[in-house]
């Protein structure tokens, strides 16, 4: 048996080396300054993400130390008003001779009053 080859058409198609990839399939080239306006363009977005990345890190930790702070601030407020609960329990559990110690030493200090035979000095030199 004589095996031929099947006659088929031909084109041929006159490329540089160059232009001619792995694959036969040949390159067309992009006029450069499309290239240049591509890269521009992916190099300013690049820049731009960068920048606001940069912005949004500086705000938040602008906030995060505003939070801190206010936190700080909340904390105070909280162990004055557990030191104030804290002596509140303790007065209210007063009985007898504490309890009457105590509503005299109000009267002296708040309501400004005395107990028999005493004088209050005031010092008007500030001293």
């Amino acid at each position: 048996m004589i095996f031929k080859k099947p006659k088929t058409k031909k084109t041929e198609v006159k490329a540089d080396a160059e232009d001619v990839s792995e694959n036969g399939l040949k390159e067309i080239d992009q006029p450069k300054k499309k290239r240049k306006l591509r890269y521009l363009l992916i190099y300013l977005a690049a820049i731009g993400f960068v920048f606001y990345a940069v912005i949004t890190i500086i705000d938040q930790s602008v906030k995060i130390s505003e939070k801190r702070a206010e936190l700080s601030e909340l904390q105070q407020q909280i162990n004055v008003v557990e030191i104030e609960s804290n002596y509140l329990e303790k007065v209210q559990n007063f009985q007898g001779d504490e309890l009457a110690e105590y509503m005299e030493k109000i009267a002296k200090e708040d309501l400004g009053y005395v107990s028999d035979g005493e004088r209050i000095f005031i010092n008007v030199a500030g001293e």
